[in-house]
């Protein structure tokens, strides 16, 4: 994984911050949590898939 200057959340181009631990990866918590929905959903919607 390359280091990034912006939020790792997709539709999200705020800078990252150094926040809750989270330094380099999210420009806040509101935004880190709204992408481990989106991770779990990826993961739910490709083990339907695999079903």
């Amino acid at each position: 994984m390359t280091d990034r200057n912006e939020c790792r959340l997709p539709t999200c181009t705020r800078l990252a911050r150094d926040q809750a631990g989270y330094a380099g990866r999210f420009c806040s918590d509101k935004c880190e949590v709204r992408y481990d929905h989106l991770q779990a959903d990826a993961r739910d919607a490709a083990q339907e898939d695999a079903y």
